[in-house]
């Protein structure tokens, strides 16, 4: 006996659309954190083990997560094309969107308060943005248990509101307190340093920080505003879907920061300057105008150069060793700070 199919309302893509977007953003921005990885793979060879633990670790959960969106799109758009019922079950989501995202967006948040903690050398504020992470990451866990209790997206908005307020406001708010605090521990520091190329170094960490940073927040707080205004529809859906790939490209950005495109738009005059395309060896010159300082400055800061070619484009990089962080009894103490900037980025 055939049944009556049930007509498809005319605001479906009220439902629909959200979730189709969210899905697209997640794909493409797996891509972009797929070409992050590669990068970083052949130019840090030499990083610390933790970090480069860290990245493995991030890009495997992301695949798997790319995995699981890929599976619940497919039976909602194409084995169950037409089927509202498969449209507004959560099938895998619970695992896909909070559960990862809570535990991605933790341990990035994690990762900067180590990062401000060996900036500024207090603990207080490391302490308050590990908390926040720690319980923005904890919510984002307990949303996905409801999830996966509840099964259906729109009772999730109305029986798990807490659960999500916690998750999205406590991101923000750590997002925001880790913009904040970097950039005022840099700036500060800023004052005391005297060579250009350790300049270029903290204004590139400066307008990266407050850049993701920002973007991470911004994200989570368009995700909250619209699961908190429209409680029976799916609008939040998008960001939500976003959330993690966000703050695993903010990771991966700032550990490739050192990488920068020989002759490339992102160098000023406060950096040094290589030899030209297709050159023979590198002729390293220092712009600085006083000589005695760019010699103190290069033997202290000790960067090893290596120029990488990737599909024809010629990049500098920057590795700095534990070796870097040891001191000449000559080296005025206001070059400290410079040092261990340069080792942060």
């Amino acid at each position: 006996m055939s049944t009556t199919p049930i007509p498809i309302p005319p605001d479906i893509g009220r439902s629909a659309g959200p979730l189709l977007l969210g899905y697209l953003f997640n794909w493409g921005l797996y891509g972009v954190l797929s070409v992050q990885v590669y990068l970083y793979y052949i130019g840090f060879p030499k990083d610390r083990l933790s970090a480069k633990l860290m990245v493995a670790g991030i890009i495997m959960i992301e695949t798997l997560q790319t995995i699981l969106v890929t599976h619940d799109v497919f039976n909602a758009y194409a084995a169950g094309f037409g089927d509202l019922n498969k449209l507004n079950d959560a099938q895998l989501e619970w695992l896909a969107t909070p559960i990862i995202s809570g535990i991605v967006s933790c341990s990035v948040q994690i990762f900067f308060a180590h990062r401000i903690w060996g900036i500024s050398g207090s603990i207080y504020i490391p302490i308050l943005v590990t908390s926040l992470a720690l319980m923005q990451g904890s919510a984002a866990i307990g949303q996905g248990v409801q999830a996966k209790i509840i099964g259906n997206f729109a009772q999730l908005q109305v029986k798990a509101k807490t659960t999500a307020t916690v998750w999205l406001a406590g991101s923000a708010a750590c997002d925001f307190i880790i913009a904040l605090s970097m950039t005022y521990y840099v700036r500060i520091s800023r004052k005391e340093t005297h060579f250009k190329r350790t300049n270029a170094i903290i204004n590139r960490l400066i307008r990266l920080t407050i850049e993701t940073g920002s973007l991470t927040a911004t994200v989570a707080i368009i995700d909250i505003i619209l699961y908190l205004v429209f409680p029976h529809q799916d609008y939040h859906t998008a960001p939500a879907l976003t959330l993690a790939k966000l703050y695993s490209n903010t990771l991966l950005v700032i550990f490739n920061s050192r990488l920068r495109i020989v002759g490339g738009r992102d160098n000023d005059d406060n950096s040094v300057e290589l030899g030209s395309l297709g050159s023979g060896p590198f002729n390293t010159r220092n712009i600085d105008n006083t000589a005695s300082q760019s010699r103190a400055a290069v033997s202290f800061i000790k960067p090893m150069e290596r120029r990488l070619s990737v599909n024809g484009i010629n990049i500098q990089k920057e590795t700095w060793t534990d070796r870097d962080s040891e001191v000449d009894h000559k080296i005025p103490h206001a070059s400290i700070v410079d040092a261990r900037y340069a080792s942060a980025v």
